[in-house]
């Protein structure tokens, strides 16, 4: 029972953030109500490579300052539907490699699937949007289906009587999303299940507030207890997750960007999650160093042991609730805009700014 106890709890808590959302909430962004979005592709972009002079995937890492982005469309099997196109910042709509309009910031274009065959007289169609904002975090592609009038009522009426099914689409980023959370808690039901009075005592937020020199979690917990060390590992797992994400939402966190790779399948992805998490681990257990030495210096080496538990708590509990918050975002497809960009990192500075002062 002891080690069914962690499972359930972060269970319920990413039920609690993730369940109850509806099938389009995959979408980036909603159309107006008249539609409903039936496909996004905000994971089919290609740009042209002058090295296999050919159309390539779209790379966040090595393609993200390139205005041209393009894809292609089916016009057959999407017939009856329409395209709406939506751009943050100016851009211009190119169709088969000739332009055809000024895309309006920030408004959405419909692009009608049957017109589109009988100009073009094709299967398939290149579409091309050049953007003066690099990148594609500012660039909206829905396939939608136009609500009738009559249509709309019957939709309404009936959505609470019938399912909603449709096909689950598996990206790189949420396989990885998947095995980082089983990792996660694989290791907080191993840890529970070997130590579990230390571990509901270091989950506790009120044990951060606890002065009392004879109750103190240093006095069973210390820097290099096996409790206290995977503790450790899952921090920097947690930091290492929400690097990633931040990543790829176009926010480069200390350039950490640099040494991650183009993210193109889940493995790289993991290869970068367990290289960032070493990093991290190494360097907690580096500012521990540099605390024993300045406590022994300082004639406070009593203190450090306190001070470094505390700190290894307060952020185990912070960057849970940070983890959980991006695991809804990036399941739902939630990507930070260039308006968001700059404020991510207020709750961090909040955070180790409070922490600060509490310590």
């Amino acid at each position: 029972m002891k080690s069914i106890f962690p499972v359930f709890f972060w269970a319920f808590l990413t039920i609690f953030f993730l369940g109850g959302t509806d099938v389009r909430s995959a979408v980036k962004e909603m159309p107006p109500s008249q539609y409903f979005p039936i496909y996004d592709y905000q994971n089919d972009w290609l740009v042209y490579s002058s090295q296999y002079k050919n159309y390539v995937p779209y790379s966040q890492e090595t393609n993200e300052d390139t205005r041209f982005v393009s894809l292609y469309i089916d016009l057959v099997k999407n017939r009856k539907y329409a395209l709406l196109l939506k751009t943050e910042s100016e851009s211009y709509l190119f169709l088969e490699g000739a332009l055809q309009n000024k895309v309006t910031e920030n408004q959405w274009q419909k692009i009608s699937i049957d017109s589109l065959y009988k100009i073009y007289k094709k299967d398939e169609l290149l579409l091309t949007i050049y953007g003066s904002s690099p990148g594609i975090a500012d660039k909206n592609l829905l396939l939608c289906n136009e609500k009738k009038t009559s249509e709309a009522g019957i939709i309404e009426n009936t959505r609470s009587s019938f399912i909603n099914i449709k096909p689950i689409s598996f990206t790189p980023f949420g396989n990885f999303a998947a095995l980082s959370l089983l990792i996660l808690l694989i290791l907080n039901a191993w840890i529970f299940n070997v130590n579990p009075l230390s571990f509901l005592r270091l989950i506790n937020p009120f044990e951060f507030f606890n002065n009392d020199p004879r109750d103190q979690l240093s006095k069973i917990n210390k820097a290099y207890s096996n409790t206290v060390i995977f503790f450790v590992v899952i921090i920097a797992m947690l930091m290492s997750y929400v690097v990633i994400y931040f990543s790829a939402s176009n926010l480069n966190i200390f350039s950490l960007s640099t040494i991650l790779s183009e993210r193109t399948n889940t493995l790289q992805l993991m290869r970068d999650f367990s290289i960032l998490s070493i990093l991290f681990f190494v360097l907690i257990y580096f500012k521990y160093v540099c605390m024993v030495l300045a406590g022994n210096m300082l004639n406070l080496d009593k203190q450090v042991d306190i001070i470094f538990i505390k700190l290894i708590q307060s952020s185990y509990l912070f960057y849970v609730l940070v983890f959980l918050l991006v695991l809804m975002m990036s399941t739902n497809h939630i990507n930070l805009t260039a308006e968001t960009r700059p404020y991510a990192s207020l709750p961090f500075v909040s955070f180790y700014l409070g922490r600060f002062i509490a310590l």
